[in-house]
């Protein structure tokens, strides 16, 4: 674990956006004092009061979703879940509010106040919306046809072996994949799902998405299989990219983000209760466990 962390924290790429409809945060929000109690508490003082807080989910298995009896789980919910707990904030206060990918960052303090969907923290987001500290690390696979007909190892060396890759809209798979491959070996699709019929259906040789989605989809089909782990590499510099994520809020909500830190420090430290929290969702200490990293590691000087 900790030999991970020595890599390049700050090098992240650009994940699933949202970027460019960041400039709508807090202008429509629903608290307006903000946090330093000039007209008020703020959301986390209103949500310590009984008052209800809206956090964004984007149905990703297993960071968050929602569950065949229509509640909402999965490894980032039962974490913060959790963490708000402890800082007195009730699970049925919050409200559970399912947002595509692209929209979590630009509805931030309009259509709900929180995002919880294991979000990667990369310098480009910081900039506009307040991190926690990641509560995780993932390294990226590769799912392939059953047996890797084409021999397939990690993103940055298909690049060079001539195959076309699969990736999401708006990931950090795709911010690399366009810096390597040719356009038309790149296949852009909207979500998980939708790349498995295009790799069955043999118009691409595999698709790059974080080890803990794909392993779950090999998982439940047995026409694919999973690679082992690897690291992204940043094309211009060659360092790995280590994926954190983390909880997300407006700027303005920097107490609250500070108070969730707290408690979330404490948790990492007692490693058998985070392990007991993600472990069904195949989250080890050994691989997935943070180790002391921070927002402000990842962030630089976009850190707020």
């Amino acid at each position: 674990m900790s030999d991970k962390l020595n890599l390049n924290r700050r090098s992240l790429m650009l994940g699933a956006s949202g970027i460019a409809a960041a400039s709508a945060l807090g202008a429509c929000s629903r608290v307006d004092e903000g946090g330093d109690g000039e007209d008020g508490g703020g959301l986390l003082a209103d949500a310590q009061d009984g008052g209800t807080i809206r956090v964004a989910y984007a149905d990703e298995n297993p960071y968050a979703y929602t569950a065949d009896d229509e509640s909402v789980t999965g490894q980032s919910v039962d974490v913060h879940t959790h963490l708000l707990g402890e800082l007195g904030i009730e699970p049925g206060q919050i409200e559970w509010i399912f947002t595509e990918w692209d929209s979590l960052i630009g509805g931030l303090g309009s259509t709900h106040d929180m995002v919880i969907a294991g979000m990667y923290v990369t310098p480009e987001r910081c900039a506009n919306v307040a991190f926690a500290d990641p509560d995780y690390i993932m390294p990226d696979a590769l799912l392939v046809l059953k047996d890797n007909p084409g021999g397939w190892t990690t993103l940055n060396a298909m690049a060079d072996e001539g195959g076309t890759i699969g990736v999401m809209n708006a990931t950090s798979e795709q911010e690399v994949a366009d810096q390597l491959f040719e356009e038309d070996r790149i296949n852009v699709g909207a979500d998980l799902p939708a790349l498995i019929l295009e790799l069955k259906a043999g118009r691409c040789d595999a698709i790059g998405l974080t080890g803990a989605n794909l392993k779950l989809a090999a998982e439940a089909d047995g026409e694919l299989e999973v690679t082992e782990d690897f690291w992204l590499v940043d094309p211009e510099s060659g360092e790995d990219i280590i994926g954190a994520g983390a909880a997300v809020f407006q700027p303005k909500d920097t107490d609250f983000r500070d108070a969730v830190n707290e408690k979330l420090a404490e948790l990492l430290e007692d490693t058998a209760t985070w392990e007991g929290l993600v472990g069904k969702y195949q989250f080890t200490v050994e691989d997935n466990h943070p180790d002391g990293l921070t927002a402000q590691d990842l962030c630089g000087d976009s850190y707020q």
